[in-house]
């Protein structure tokens, strides 16, 4: 099979679609980011990338916290109007008529309408290129109810959105095998 070359800037998978919380009371921001991933399991540390211009930038410089809340399917519209407005301009939490959500361990509210959300304290920024990377330990973890099986998450109910090359896609539930499969 003969290839085609690419930029190298492309990305060839998928990244969770996010909308981060970050900074405190009135001055708490949502900020969609779909450069979010776990880069430990033990301890459990994932990383958020954000160019220093965005408004957001600032509260988690300040802050050293947030919060990873993870929407639905249903909640694409919401996600979408996260990242397209800024801070300075708009208080998103009013316009979307979402809650804060008091978290158990940061001072960084949650989204109570989203079912998913870590609590993070940044343990470590690197600078690289546009972006400063954000490591985050994750010090709690909140599941709405209907989406856990047996204490873990359960993969067959999830709907939620993923992101490839500026567009919003679906991950679709089902699982196609559980890890190790190969070894049988």
């Amino acid at each position: 099979m003969k290839k085609v070359s690419l930029s190298p800037k492309i990305s060839t998978f998928p990244m969770p679609t996010a909308v981060i919380s970050v900074g405190t009371g009135e001055e708490a921001n949502l900020i969609t980011l779909a450069y979010v991933g776990k880069v430990c399991a033990d301890p459990p540390i994932v990383v958020v990338s954000i160019r220093p211009p965005r408004h957001s930038y600032q509260l988690i410089e300040n802050h050293s916290e947030f919060v990873i809340n993870y929407p639905t399917i249903d909640q694409l519209k919401e996600t979408d109007y996260c990242g397209t407005r800024s801070g300075r301009n708009v208080n998103k939490w009013k316009e979307l008529n979402l809650t804060r959500e008091e978290a158990s361990v940061v001072k960084v509210p949650m989204i109570k309408e989203f079912p998913w959300n870590m609590e993070c304290t940044v343990i470590n920024r690197i600078e690289l290129g546009t972006h400063v990377c954000y490591f985050g330990k994750v010090v709690a973890t909140h599941s709405d109810p209907k989406y856990i099986k047996t204490d873990s998450l359960d993969p067959e109910k999830f709907h939620f959105p993923a992101y490839i090359a500026g567009n919003y896609l679906e991950i679709k539930s089902g699982i196609l095998e559980k890890h190790g499969f190969s070894i049988e």
